[in-house]
């Protein structure tokens, strides 16, 4: 429904957005009438970046990013304001300082009388051009002179704004190439720019690319001879703290000291093992030699023990071995021997009597043997212990020094990655001063233009008026969007809970009384005004008919706020229904605005008139009521004041007799104050047999309107529906 309806609101505008667009083409083609005739000329510079980097190019990790920021920014270089300056020099020498017949650009009249050229001394501008031009600088607007000569660009139209204005510098789609297009109005000036901008830029960009070369070189010369003076202290603190603590090699000392320690531990572990052989052979003897003292007889068991023992200590060598995950060789081959041996203890055994005996002389011997064995042993292990620890010492000391000599190496190793780092960019920096500066080439000329530039008049006015067409169109769309007022029969509906009876046209009552507007006496009007005011006469009808066939004769006429027609259309409807032969009576009963007794010049006799009911009389209410100016129309007119129905009307008032007056009078219709600000209406529904509310299409809804629509509807049938008054005709039907 929506779309509908802005949809016919644009058919109601289609004459605006048609005259609109029209004048727009019709505009744009005056605009472009005078428009100058311009030439272009192009040329196109080689710029070497990708042939540059052709190799890497095939590399699928190519960074495209990075090529296209170098276009960017010779691109941004090309057209600097200090580039563009030196063309314009270039510009001024030519057409000033040289012939005047090759000049590009002739100074009209108006021109040469402008004070900042007439007045300037021409030499010295063209001597100061000439020296900003060689030393590549820019004018400063804080020289008196360097600002007479921007002014003087100006004029010829060679200053920075004008040229950029004109000028087109862009990278051809994925090219090597950068084109450089101007646009002018003499065709050679556009060829000699491009051409001229191209060179400019040369000599611009190797100057600076020198000088900036040199200053590279100079300041890799320096850090290079900073970071050797660095490398050379470093190597020489390493030197002496090695030389002060006599380490030649401290890897080496720490691995001999590491080996030594493994062999005494070796040793030590053997002699422990021997020790605990030889105790274990004399505590044998020392049993042997108790039972020899208690008489008993003791045999040769020597062979006896020294099979224990070897059991004993390959039990044990079994253990560690098996601790150490069976990875020994050292033990394993120790297991092997002592297993060897004790097979042959057992082959040696032999049982045989008389040769088993021994005596306690031998024992005693034996003993001694032991025990001088085990004396020894021990000073074996003692000694061993004593080298180990020894050696350990030493080794602590090692881990210190190494960990100070891995600190000084490890500050030399950056030191020296730091020189070859620099070393390496002044070389660069030297191949690179001696090396080709840039891969740039012009690779086109340009050419003088042999035809001027499409002014694109017809492009230009059909866009124009396109886009006026549909900014008409988004404009008329907007307004209808944020116009929330009930301007059409159609919104009304969707936004009033209440039935509407009727829509009633906007007519002009400031030049026409209602009088004159029913009763066609409009020969005089134009044929616009007479259609306005027939379809006000036939939308009235509408609403006569609604009211004679309701079925009721007592009307109330009231609205949610002021202004919106109820006086003019109680008249109208009133003259309208005395033309269909009816007699009606109109009592203006809106007391805070009495219009209707003011515009019908009614007697006030309405807050006076009081009367028993078995005096009440039709002769009596003649004598109170005004005739109105067509037969059939009496109205009685109130005082006005700020009070209600309630409070001012006296006892036996007249509305007390609207059932008995309705049997004189065919309709009788009165006029309330509006529901949101006064509750006249409210008390007066009590009297009337309908009530009808009035808008204006000009109206919106707000909170205090809701609330009066909201009283209408709980009148129920009472509430005979609501006219929508002072509609624009383009809404009628929407």
């Amino acid at each position: 429904m929506d779309v509908i309806y802005f949809l016919k609101a644009l058919l109601k505008k289609k004459w605006l957005i048609i005259i609109s667009s029209i004048l727009a083409v019709v505009a744009a083609f005056f605009f472009t009438m005078n428009k100058p005739k311009l030439y272009v000329s192009s040329a196109q510079m080689a710029t070497g970046l990708t042939y540059t980097d052709q190799i890497r190019l095939r590399d699928d990790h190519v960074n495209m990013f990075e090529v296209d920021q170098k276009f960017e920014s010779l691109i941004t270089t090309i057209t600097s304001p200090i580039v563009i300056s030196l063309l314009s020099y270039d510009l001024l020498l030519h057409d000033m300082g040289g012939n005047r017949n090759n000049a590009f650009r002739i100074l009209k009249e108006a021109q040469l009388n402008n004070p900042a050229y007439k007045n300037a001394d021409k030499q010295k501008l063209l001597m100061l051009c000439q020296q900003k031009h060689d030393s590549m600088q820019m004018l400063s607007a804080y020289r008196p002179d360097e600002r007479e000569l921007q002014e003087v660009l100006k004029i010829y139209g060679y200053d920075y704004e004008s040229l950029k204005g004109q000028l087109i510098a862009a990278r051809m789609n994925r090219t090597d190439y950068i084109d450089l297009t101007f646009r002018s109005e003499h065709p050679e000036l556009s060829a000699y720019i491009v051409n001229k901008l191209y060179a400019e830029f040369i000599r611009y960009y190797r100057s600076q690319r020198s000088e900036q070369t040199v200053e590279n070189v100079e300041t890799f010369a320096a850090l290079v001879e900073q970071k050797k003076k660095e490398l050379d202290t470093k190597v020489e603190a390493l030197r002496s703290y090695k030389a002060s603590e006599k380490l030649l090699n401290v890897d080496a000392a720490s691995g001999s000291e590491l080996q030594q320690i493994k062999g005494f531990e070796k040793t030590l572990f053997d002699e422990r093992s021997n020790m605990n052989t030889l105790q274990a052979s004399l505590d044998n003897i020392n049993n042997q030699l108790s039972m020899a003292a208690g008489g008993k007889t003791v045999y040769n068991t020597s062979a006896n023990g020294d099979i224990i023992s070897l059991k004993r200590q390959i039990t044990d060598l079994n253990e560690d071995y098996v601790k150490t995950g069976s990875t020994d060789e050292a033990l394993e081959a120790k297991i092997k021997g002592l297993r060897s041996q004790l097979q042959s203890k057992v082959e040696q055994m032999t049982v045989t009597s008389g040769k088993n005996v021994t005596n306690a002389d031998e024992l005693q011997q034996k003993k001694g043997s032991l025990q001088a064995q085990i004396k020894a042993t021990n000073m074996n292990i003692a000694n061993l212990e004593s080298r180990i620890a020894s050696l350990r010492g030493t080794l602590g000391s090692y881990a210190s020094k190494e960990a100070t000599v891995g600190s000084l190496q490890q500050e030399v190793t950056m030191a020296q990655e730091d020189y070859n780092k620099l070393k390496e960019k002044l070389n660069a920096a030297i191949d690179n001063r001696s090396a080709p500066q840039d891969g740039f080439k012009q690779s086109l000329i340009g050419q003088p233009a042999i035809k001027p530039e499409s002014s694109k008049r017809l492009v230009v006015m059909g866009l124009s008026g396109i886009s006026v067409f549909f900014l008409t169109t988004l404009a008329i769309l907007f307004l209808e969007f944020i116009d929330t007022s009930l301007k059409s029969p159609s919104i009304f509906e969707r936004s009033v809970a209440l039935k509407l009876i009727s829509s009633i046209n906007q007519t002009d009552l400031r030049r026409y009384s209602i009088l004159n507007i029913l009763q066609k006496k409009d020969s005089g009007n134009s044929a616009d005004k007479k259609q306005r005011q027939n379809t006000f006469r036939e939308l009235l009808r509408k609403l006569r008919y609604e009211v004679e066939h309701s079925g009721k004769q007592i009307f109330l006429f009231t609205s949610t706020e002021a202004q919106q027609g109820k006086t003019t259309l109680t008249q109208a409807l009133a003259y309208s229904l005395s033309l269909s032969n009816k007699k009606v009576l109109i009592i203006d009963t809106n007391f805070c605005n009495n219009d209707l007794t003011v515009q019908l010049d009614a007697k006030p006799t309405l807050e006076t008139f009081s009367i028993p009911r078995e005096q009440f009389s039709i002769d009596k209410i003649r004598d109170i009521v005004t005739l109105y100016p067509s037969e059939g129309v009496e109205v009685i007119g109130c005082k006005g004041g700020d009070y209600t129905p309630s409070e001012i009307l006296p006892e036996n008032h007249l509305l007390n007799y609207l059932p008995e007056l309705s049997a004189y009078y065919d309709f009788i219709l009165l006029e309330g104050a509006p529901l949101n600000d006064y509750t006249d209406s409210k008390e007066l529904v009590n009297y009337v047999q309908g009530v009808i509310a009035v808008f204006s299409s000009h109206a919106v809804l707000k909170q205090t309107d809701k609330e009066s629509i909201a009283f209408l509807q709980d009148l129920g049938d009472k509430c005979i529906g609501a006219v929508l008054n002072k509609v624009k005709e383009d809404y009628l039907e929407l």
